[in-house]
């Protein structure tokens, strides 16, 4: 279940930065490097980032939901404000709350995902985001599953990898 809690934040983050904005696409790279859960109650999402541009990029909120039929199965928040500074590569830790309103349903989901099934899965996201003096809202409701994972050529199982 560790990836399925997290990729989907660690995925938010590198979409966010690969073609919103075309400042961050070229200036901003981001890999997604670890994962460290705390049970069910939050996660370390810790990110490789090169700002080789000449602003600082915050991440000041960011915010992903997993719904399934329609209701919220996972929801994960950034708990705190993250700079990068202008010219800087390296590591970087995202501190994150995760909400699991239904464990169940969420059990229902990661079987579903091991099935291939996501027909009736969306993904939600707001990110806020501020390049220098500039703040960009970047946000999407009730995209499928499916169509944020080809994003990235991906496949439900592979949010599964690692999930024992």
């Amino acid at each position: 279940m560790k990836r399925l809690h997290i990729l989907c934040l660690a995925l938010l983050a590198a979409a966010t930065l690969s073609g919103c904005h075309r400042y961050l696409a070229r200036e901003v790279r981001i890999v997604p490097k670890d994962i460290e859960t705390y049970g069910s109650a939050g996660a370390d999402v810790t990110l490789h980032v090169a700002n080789r541009g000449g602003r600082p990029l915050r991440f000041e909120a960011a915010a992903l939901s997993l719904a399934y039929d329609g209701g919220e199965v996972l929801r994960a928040t950034l708990r705190d404000t993250v700079t990068v500074a202008s010219g800087w590569e390296g590591d970087v830790r995202m501190r994150c709350r995760l909400r699991v309103p239904d464990r169940a349903a969420l059990y229902a989901v990661q079987r579903k995902l091991q099935r291939a099934e996501t027909q009736r899965m969306t993904v939600s996201f707001a990110l806020r985001l501020r390049v220098g003096d500039a703040v960009k809202k970047i946000g999407r409701r009730r995209m499928p599953l499916s169509d944020f994972l080809n994003t990235f050529g991906l496949r439900p199982e592979d949010l599964l990898t690692d999930s024992e």
